[in-house]
């Protein structure tokens, strides 16, 4: 059996447990995919503890929400993933990170590259605007690689996709992003965020 099935045959045995309300479940999501989801988070959210709070909160929505996975609308992780981002973007615009974080504005996100070197606030309506005319190929992969945390690696294998067309498409996206661009200094920084993770 190769990786790939062995994927499969385990997100199967997860999803069946998860629907039959086994706490069994509970511990598999937690053992394959939970790296990968605090990676999510820290992304959103700078701070380990309450990044861990959120995580936490996760598997909680996860098991609450277990029958409305729908296998038919997208793959395991694709699911986690996007319960991950709306609980950790809940999480900072609730009025009491904002309090303590002294945020400015609600819709103010702090995302840490992927060096903790530095962080950056990107609004979300404004970075969609842009990239809402970008080729819906070219959009599908910026959400999964800026906004969901995927690695490339991960993209090729949620999409069912050679690793080099992933990377090819991934370096057109960036470069026909860069043409949007007109120097607002926030996509500026998106843009080099993304360069630095595909060595553009």
């Amino acid at each position: 059996m190769s990786t790939t099935q062995r994927d499969r045959s385990r997100e199967f045995e997860i999803i069946a447990l998860l629907q039959q309300g086994d706490q069994q479940a509970i511990s598999m999501l937690y053992k394959h995919y939970a790296a990968a989801l605090f990676g999510i988070i820290r992304r959103i959210i700078a701070e380990q503890e309450i990044a861990e709070e959120v995580l936490q909160d996760v598997f909680v929505k996860v098991w609450d929400n277990a029958a409305r996975y729908d296998s038919a609308k997208g793959r395991l992780y694709t699911w986690l993933a996007q319960i991950t981002r709306n609980t950790a973007l809940d999480r900072v615009r609730s009025s009491a990170y904002r309090k303590g974080q002294k945020t400015d504005g609600l819709d103010s996100v702090v995302y840490k590259n992927d060096q903790n070197t530095e962080n950056m606030q990107v609004q979300d309506s404004g970075l969609l605007k842009v990239i809402s005319d970008l080729d819906a190929d070219y959009r599908t992969l910026i959400d999964y690689a800026y906004f969901q945390g995927f690695s490339q690696s991960e993209i090729a294998k949620e999409l069912d996709m050679p690793l080099g067309t992933v990377k090819t498409r991934m370096r057109a996206a960036v470069i026909e992003l860069r043409k949007r661009l007109n120097n607002e200094t926030f996509l500026l920084l998106l843009l080099l965020s993304l360069c630095g993770s595909l060595n553009i």
